[in-house]
């Protein structure tokens, strides 16, 4: 099964690329993911996948290759559970474009098991509804991580108050730091409305098929009837 297609973030190329890169980001951004770390420089995680009348919990590791900062890289992806397995290679590229950041990306993916005896139609719509409700999710947290920081890096920079050696009177104590702001609330993925897109798309997939069971009945009831 193969994969392809692009989305246009409204952020620029160097934030984009941070958050792929950062497991509670992209955590939040996935439907059904349940837990994602970053170990040894591999992605470790579980999901939860629910496609037609399977579902289960796969576990699985993301090794990352081939970076080119903050231009591109490729993701091995290994995944099992109880619904089968998926092997998939993908390619991912980041490119500015106004003011924003086009990524574009390629996968070719194997699965098996269970999964499998859905049909490859519904796999791969179900895999086009991940993706996309997937890069709405990761953009919505790419502008509160970059937000996040930006409200961190002043508070960081600003100066310690300076205190007098040998002060006439006693003096005020000065001032505490203000306290950075708590770690960003990323907006996670609703598996709701995960479910919704996979509908539209099996049925943008398979409308061409209902249509041609729908004129090979029509031409049998005219035979008969004929």
């Amino acid at each position: 099964m193969k994969l392809t297609g692009d989305y246009l973030f409204d952020a620029p190329v160097q934030a984009v690329w941070d958050a792929l890169f950062d497991p509670a980001v992209l955590a939040a951004a996935m439907p059904g993911c349940e837990k994602l770390e970053l170990v040894d420089g591999n992605l470790v995680g579980e999901m939860t996948i629910k496609v037609g009348p399977i579902s289960g919990k796969f576990s699985g590791k993301v090794r990352l290759e081939d970076k080119v900062e903050p231009q591109s890289y490729k993701m091995i992806i290994d995944g099992r559970g109880a619904p089968g397995f998926v092997k998939a290679t993908a390619s991912i590229a980041l490119a500015p474009e106004g003011t924003g950041t086009r990524l574009s990306y390629t996968a070719d993916a194997q699965i098996g098991g269970k999964i499998a005896s859905v049909g490859e139609r519904l796999v791969e719509a179900s895999a086009r509804a991940i993706a996309r409700q997937s890069l709405d999710g990761l953009s919505e947290n790419v502008k509160i991580r970059s937000a996040h920081q930006a409200a961190v890096e002043p508070v960081a920079a600003a100066p310690a108050p300076s205190v007098p050696s040998a002060p006439s009177a006693p003096a005020a104590a000065p001032a505490a730091p203000a306290a950075p702001p708590a770690e960003p609330v990323y907006k996670r993925a609703d598996a709701g409305e995960m479910a919704k897109t996979v509908a539209k798309e099996a049925a943008k997939t398979m409308w061409p098929i209902a249509i041609a069971i729908v004129i090979g009945v029509g031409v049998v009831v005219w035979l008969l009837v004929r």
